[in-house]
């Protein structure tokens, strides 16, 4: 039987007590470990396709369905949404959602930067991978219409 200082008023209470007997104030009892959001915006970010952040948050099933459909890549473009909602949700919806109401530092920033630039730097990636092939094609046959035009006389 130990006994822990009250969260409202300080006085001793039992640890299993939901609430104080003197002020009323809710205790909260957490269970299992807290689950950090820069850890899990960062597992979302690197690993997100894989489901690395889903398994880190203990949601084991939607897990398994990310890595049995991460070849279709539509679970990385989920995980591209979720790192936007994991990196600006607030501390208390966090807390609330994952952690049984519990407190845990805000996100860092370098977080934040990765959520909005990563989605960026992707699809100039696929852009710049569509373009540049479609650039050299094109100055190809600028440079084949070129010489035909040197070679072919002008009469008149």
């Amino acid at each position: 039987m130990a006994m822990v200082y009250c969260r409202g008023c300080g006085k001793e209470i039992h640890e299993t007590a939901p609430t104080c007997p003197h002020c009323g104030a809710l205790q909260q009892v957490v269970s299992g470990t807290l689950k950090s959001q820069t850890v899990a915006g960062l597992w979302c970010g690197f690993l997100g396709g894989f489901g690395a952040h889903r398994f880190y948050l203990g949601k084991t099933v939607s897990g398994i369905l990310y890595l049995l459909f991460c070849w279709t890549y539509i679970p990385a473009l989920i995980a591209l949404v979720e790192m936007l909602l994991i990196a600006f949700s607030s501390q208390q919806t966090w807390a609330a959602k994952h952690n049984g109401g519990t407190l845990t530092p805000p996100v860092h920033w370098t977080i934040k930067a990765l959520a909005l630039l990563g989605p960026i730097l992707i699809i100039t990636g696929i852009l710049a991978a569509i373009m540049v092939p479609a650039y050299e094609g094109y100055t190809q046959r600028a440079q084949q219409f070129q010489s035909l035009l040197l070679a072919v006389p002008i009469i008149g």
